[in-house]
């Protein structure tokens, strides 16, 4: 009987160390997947003025995940440790073509996708943000990283990657696009397009398993003009709330709208049927 038991025991180890070492080497498969998104030459340049470039580049959100030199984005034990990398170090290894096909498609230098980086979204960008972007970028002085080592997967995000569930935006943004050459003069559906609609739909709340965001319309309806712009500009919501990545995201990036801007976006929401 011992005999069997041993036996049974030894052949359950194996099935879990073979399930382990599939679900390890499917989750790798899934890392290393490469996407066939040309990285072409981009020649726009920026006639802005250095701020004037920069504050537009702060409106794209890049410092609500990345920060100054980096950023914990998830750590979730079983999960894993996501990580916004340091801009600062990143963007002078990629040039400007690969910066564009790593904004716009999610693409990093190797070819394989990005994770959490809303290409979606960017990949709206106009040619003339896209070059005020890249030219803030490239003016950034090289800082130490402020998170030490990189993202990691623990064992349940890996059966996530093995399964195909973490999203990867790369995925889903066309091979080939055709942005708009210059930013509009009312900005409220780009803004939207650009940075908003990463989190928030217009109608209806959107739940994640970071966050609650809700429908946009109702809350933009719901909002004085000042009161709309305190909460762009502080991440506060009425009565002072603290409202978590929504905080952060206006803190770092949304508080660089200007007032005409900010009106455009409420306006814009609040138009929608």
């Amino acid at each position: 009987m011992k005999r069997i038991l041993k036996i049974v025991l030894a052949a359950l180890v194996a099935i879990c160390l073979i399930a382990i070492a599939g679900i390890y080497a499917l989750s790798e498969i899934r890392l290393s997947r490469t996407y066939d998104v040309a990285a072409a030459d981009f020649a726009v340049k920026t006639t802005l003025p250095p701020e004037e470039a920069e504050r537009r580049a702060r409106t794209l959100m890049c410092g609500g995940c990345h920060h100054d030199a980096g950023n914990i984005l998830l750590d979730e034990p079983g999960v894993g440790r996501i990580v916004a990398p340091n801009l600062t170090r990143l963007v002078p290894m990629y040039n400007d073509a690969e910066l564009v096909r790593l904004i716009r498609h999610g693409v990093k230098k190797d070819g394989t996708g990005a994770v959490i980086m809303p290409a979606g979204n960017f990949a709206n960008i106009t040619d003339d943000d896209m070059a005020a972007l890249i030219a803030w970028l490239r003016s950034l002085k090289q800082l130490p990283d402020a998170v030490a080592g990189g993202t990691q997967w623990g064992p349940l995000g890996r059966v996530g990657l093995a399964l195909d569930k973490i999203p990867f935006e790369a995925d889903l943004v066309p091979a080939a696009l055709t942005p708009a050459a210059t930013r509009p003069a009312d900005i409220g559906e780009y803004a939207f397009r650009t940075d908003c609609s990463h989190c928030h739909n217009l109608d209806t709340a959107k739940q994640s398993e970071a966050f609650f965001a809700p429908a946009l319309k109702p809350l933009a309806q719901s909002y004085s003009a000042a009161d709309f712009k305190t909460l762009l500009r502080t991440g506060k919501g009425v009565g002072g709330r603290d409202l978590g990545v929504m905080t952060q995201v206006s803190q770092w990036d949304f508080r660089y709208f200007t007032d005409i801007e900010i009106e455009q976006i409420q306006a814009y929401l609040t138009r929608q049927p």
